[in-house]
């Protein structure tokens, strides 16, 4: 298992490589060790949201007595896949960057990182503990997708800003962005869910958190949405 991640890791940076090279857009390589640097931040959200994972995973590394496998370490550019295929079609004018269209991506990053927990969770690579339950019976797996694609959305939104920078201030920005978005997502959006639920407070209590926690995840989006209307359409006509 770990073996198959490591191949495809490899040919993913493979393929980076060769559009880093060809484009002259460092961005690929980048991004996808960004993907990378963002699961260091695993044992805590392990701890926050009461997951885990198969402890026949050989560990990474542990932290707060929560281990980040391997495995889980090698496929963490999985993140900033859906955003570089965005990058990637915007450079070839196959995409238009605008708020309808950065709400429609939202969307489709969240169905993908609910295609990921749901795999991830039949397979027993992770488990929730009590099955994952939440309030108004909403599936965990739409609540990571969720969130899981609002981090994405950051990362296209720098992928875009950032898109002329020179290799150094990429380095600088764009590497650090996937475990700075996990931390506003995971650690500030995701607070109001996850207090009542360490709490184990009523249920009102936790209804009102997930609540809260939906209601910030969606702000989210739309205040990147809206910076995403705000970025120029390559070949548009711009004044001098």
């Amino acid at each position: 298992m770990e073996s198959g991640v490591l191949l495809l890791t490899i040919g993913a940076f493979g393929v980076a490589g060769a559009l880093a090279w060809r484009d002259r857009q460092p961005q690929y390589l980048i991004a996808l060790a960004s993907g990378l640097v963002a699961t260091l931040l695993s044992p805590l959200w392990q701890r926050l949201y009461g997951f885990s994972y198969d402890p026949s995973l050989s560990p990474f590394f542990s932290v707060l007595d929560r281990p980040l496998p391997t495995m889980i370490f090698l496929a963490g550019w999985t993140i900033m896949l859906p955003p570089l295929v965005i990058f990637f079609l915007y450079q070839r004018r196959w995409w238009r960057s605008g708020y309808f269209t950065g709400a429609l991506t939202f969307v489709l990053f969240t169905l993908y990182h609910i295609l990921i927990e749901t795999i991830g969770v039949r397979a027993g690579w992770w488990r929730y503990a009590d099955g994952g339950a939440l309030p108004f019976d909403i599936s965990v797996h739409v609540l990571a997708g969720l969130m899981n694609g609002l981090v994405s959305l950051g990362g296209l939104a720098v992928l875009l800003i950032t898109r002329h920078y020179a290799w150094p201030m990429l380095m600088a920005v764009v590497l650090p962005t996937p475990l700075l978005m996990s931390a506003l997502v995971h650690g500030l959006l995701g607070a109001p869910l996850y207090t009542v639920l360490l709490l184990r407070a009523q249920s009102w209590a936790a209804s009102i958190g997930m609540l809260g926690t939906l209601g910030l995840i969606l702000w989210g989006a739309h205040i990147i949405a809206s910076e995403l209307g705000r970025r120029p359409f390559i070949g548009r006509a711009t004044p001098l």
